[in-house]
């Protein structure tokens, strides 16, 4: 695909994200709070306690049946309809984005310390970084791996366009490798390489562990769909890694004449060429996978205490770390940075099975995704310090092309290895 038409279709998803996102915002949120009655009126309002016998509303509070605000503000528990978080009973009450707010206002120091676990996260990516550069020769200081990591992430998540934190990050570490390696040839192109492979361990590692935590853990029906969805995902995963790292199953199964013909065959090829560049290093591997379990179990756990922040009820521990890896990984489809619109239709989704309103499961979505971003928004300021500043076409440029040399050694090889098994 030629380059305008690759980004006519970055913007053409962009703009399909936006539009996803106003949706999911204008149909999914609601700011005032709802009591569902018995007998099918609600109340709107803003709900200001809920004792064992009574829910009281602030004043304003009106019946979506009934015009006009009403003349009382107290709804006995008596009236009020009922749904269904797991085994338990509970008021049919929604809360609103506003009453949601200002709990998160008056519990800052759960906030502030999901704030310092997220930025920690970043700093175990970093090492995670740090230990497959190593694997093939690159020996970066932390601190550099770490402030490109930051940089990586502002990108990823904060600037809409066509070139991606991964893209950014990998062109920094390629200049970086190239000057402190100067006269080793190659050295470029593996540091563009680690960061393919650090990435797709990160979604592997996000697939693993949804799976695992839905088929061992995860209790009820409730939980039917997301098993089958992370089972179809796992095994596209384990048969796609499988043909991309064994040549005899590609040139078996007739897969290496079809891999170059497919619509995004430059993807595949290049994870071919990463797998070849790490396939001695099976230790490295398998300790940065873990490390992708941990940050996805941290990540669910900050996820849950923000949603206590928020004050919803149905989201429990195990119910974080069983759906919001799942929710994270449908994130990861690129309309926009940040995995805004799809991300909170997962959330909505996913939580919704769980008997989670759908307006406060958008709400924890919208802060869970605020919050990391902002432990993020450092790298922005990192990159502003950073000396030389080139353009996106130049960075998209000079990794692709580092790609491109990877992806003809490996079809070199490739064939290569073909004609000696050839009688």
């Amino acid at each position: 695909m030629r380059d305008p038409a690759k980004r006519a279709l970055t913007w053409l998803l962009r703009l399909l994200g936006v539009g996803l996102l106003v949706w999911v915002l204008a149909t999914q949120v609601q700011w005032q709070d709802r009591v569902a009655l018995v007998n099918g009126d609600a109340w709107v309002g803003e709900v200001e306690s809920v004792t064992k016998d009574s829910v009281f509303f602030r004043e304003g509070a009106r019946s979506e049946k009934s015009p006009g605000p009403l003349p009382h503000f107290i709804v006995p528990l008596e009236r009020v309809s009922t749904r269904t978080y797991g085994e338990r009973e509970v008021p049919d009450i929604t809360y609103g984005l506003r009453t949601l707010l200002r709990r998160l206002r008056e519990s800052l120091t759960t906030v502030l310390g999901v704030l310092l676990g997220l930025a920690l996260l970043v700093v175990m990516v970093a090492f995670r970084w740090k230990l497959l550069l190593h694997a093939v020769g690159i020996d970066m200081p932390y601190l550099r791996v770490a402030r490109l990591t930051f940089i990586g992430g502002f990108f990823n998540l904060a600037v809409p366009g066509a070139t991606g934190g991964d893209f950014v990050k990998a062109w920094y570490a390629q200049k970086e490798a190239r000057a402190r390696y100067d006269g080793q040839r190659g050295m470029g192109t593996k540091a563009v390489l680690s960061v393919f492979v650090d990435r797709f361990l990160g979604l592997f590692g996000l697939v693993v562990f949804a799976a695992g935590v839905l088929l061992l853990t995860a209790r009820g029906d409730a939980y039917d769909v997301p098993r089958i969805v992370v089972l179809i995902v796992l095994g596209v995963a384990i048969a796609s890694g499988i043909v991309v790292v064994s040549r005899r199953v590609r040139r078996a199964l007739g897969l290496s004449w079809l891999v170059r013909r497919l619509p995004f065959q430059n993807i595949l090829e290049e994870l071919q060429a990463a797998a070849r560049l790490y396939r001695n290093h099976l230790g490295t591997l398998v300790a940065t996978l873990g490390i992708s379990l941990l940050n996805h179990a941290a990540n669910a756990t900050a996820c849950y205490f923000l949603a206590q922040a928020l004050g919803i009820q149905g989201v429990t521990l195990g119910g974080a770390m069983a759906l919001v890896p799942l929710a994270n990984l449908l994130s990861a489809i690129p309309l926009l940075p940040g995995g805004w619109g799809v991300g909170e239709l997962a959330f909505a989704y996913f939580f919704g099975l769980v008997g989670v309103p759908a307006t406060e499961a958008v709400g924890l979505s919208v802060v869970f995704r605020l919050a990391v971003l902002g432990v993020n928004l450092p790298g922005g300021l990192l990159w502003i310090f950073w000396k030389g500043h080139p353009s996106t076409e130049t960075i998209t440029a000079d990794v692709e092309a580092a790609a491109a040399r990877a992806v003809e050694k490996e079809r070199l090889a490739d064939d290569s290895d073909a004609s000696e098994e050839t009688p």
